[in-house]
């Protein structure tokens, strides 16, 4: 056999599958995560590559805490209005809308008050949401790894199934041996 040939064999059983499908319909939504009148799905998580993927509904009016990103957020808006307190002059995330977050952005996401129904938005996170008190003081880290830990939590909290979802990862010790 070819050098290359055993290679390609014996990464045969390493590779990743071809497509990982989560229906985002199907999946409960974990009520008040974090604030009143937010309710979050996590879709997908890799604490080793340092993202999530959520979709998240908001009640009318809701106000995030001042936060900052340490890696860039994308976001795309399927209902709803909603925008950051610190850009009045920007137009507002709406149905449709697609919004790039460099890495260090900070801000305090407003749901528009004038809503009738809910505002949902699905967000891919890259690194975590620095949650800061009125003085800009840390008082909670949002990540990968603390939605793999509370969004579990909080659905069995409710009396609800946690359903599986995308879990990224493969860091591991091994022998060599294809697993």
């Amino acid at each position: 056999m070819h050098p290359m040939e055993t290679i390609v064999h014996s990464l045969g059983s390493l590779a990743a599958p071809m497509a990982l499908h989560v229906g985002t319909d199907d999946l409960p939504f974990a009520e008040d995560f974090g604030a009143p009148g937010v309710r979050l799905k996590l879709l997908a998580a890799d604490v080793e590559g340092g993202w999530f993927a959520v979709r998240i509904r908001f009640a009318p009016g809701v106000e995030l805490p001042p936060h900052q990103h340490t890696g860039a957020v994308h976001a795309f808006t399927l209902s709803g209005e909603w925008s950051y307190l610190e850009h009045a002059g920007s137009p507002p995330s709406k149905a449709g809308s697609y919004l790039y977050e460099p890495a260090g952005t900070s801000h305090r996401l407003k749901v528009a008050d004038h809503n009738t129904g809910e505002t949902d938005v699905f967000f891919i996170i890259y690194g975590a949401m620095l949650v800061q008190d009125p003085d800009g003081n840390v008082v909670a880290v949002l990540d990968a790894h603390s939605h793999l830990r509370d969004w579990p939590n909080a659905l069995r909290a409710q009396g609800a199934p946690v359903p599986p979802i995308i879990e990224g990862g493969r860091v591991r010790y091994t022998n060599g041996e294809p697993q």
